[in-house]
């Protein structure tokens, strides 16, 4: 098979083919060429013997009244072997799971971005005049969904956080926090300028750690993050938040 799908996925295409060239033919002439196209079609795709995916009758099934309670668990498809023993061991265990093999990633979604050019990577427009910018190490202000790192140069201590919204917003929120920690109490960056630093400016370097645009993913790579690295500016209530958060 070429396409990366899995056989009850590329079973139900084919057949569906099938019945509408029967659907859509006049007479049985008509239909007999109709079916030849959709075998030609198949066969240059790499389905074997096409016809044995051809469906004889209509089938319904009740997935709920069958097997109650039943939670759906997206796995990425790879081989239609992996996928029979994912079946399987489901099966003879009675888990309560109902696979969904997602298809893998194509060439083009890998290798091609719809005008790559046009996106803005500054939130300014301008990275030389952005505030934001000059202080990343490995990235721009207009990325979303990020784990960062913050150290303050003055003296080495670090923190860590995660932001869903432009890193630029994220990291701003810090710098005004410094330049006015009353303001931001429970803002850690703050309050360490205030109690270490209080006559000083922000003096600090970002990093991004990790990039994931899902909340949980993210929050899960900022715990791991925290818990590996402990870093000085990061509480023990922080990273418990955060684990309370993912198991919720």
């Amino acid at each position: 098979m070429y396409s990366h799908h899995q056989m009850s996925t590329k079973k139900a295409v084919a057949a569906n083919y099938y019945q509408t060239a029967e659907a859509v033919s006049s007479g049985e002439n008509e239909r007999q060429y109709s079916l030849e196209i959709v075998d030609k079609v198949l066969t240059q795709n790499g389905y074997p013997r096409p016809r044995d995916f051809k469906r004889t009758s209509p089938t319904t099934r009740n997935h709920q009244h069958q097997r109650p309670h039943v939670v759906n668990l997206s796995i990425p498809y790879t081989t239609e072997y992996d996928a029979n023993r994912i079946r399987n061991f489901i099966k003879s265990n009675k888990i309560p799971v109902r696979p969904v093999f997602t298809p893998g990633k194509k060439l083009k979604e890998m290798f091609c971005r719809s005008r790559p050019l046009d996106q803005n990577k500054c939130v300014r427009d301008n990275p030389a005049k952005c505030t934001v910018c000059p202080i990343i190490t490995n990235g721009h202000c207009n990325i979303r969904g990020v784990v960062y790192q913050i150290r303050c140069i003055h003296c080495e201590s670090v923190y860590q956080g995660e932001t869903e919204r432009p890193l630029s917003d994220r990291i701003l929120e810090h710098i005004r926090a410094v330049k006015n920690p009353l303001s931001y109490p429970a803002n850690a960056l703050g309050q360490h300028y205030k109690q270490f630093h209080s006559d000083r400016t922000a003096n600090i370097e970002i990093i991004i750690l990790d990039k994931q645009n899902r909340t949980v993913k993210r929050k899960i790579s900022e715990a791991l993050h925290i818990f590996r690295d402990k870093p000085a500016l990061n509480d023990k209530n922080e990273l418990e938040s955060i684990v309370k958060f993912i198991s919720m």
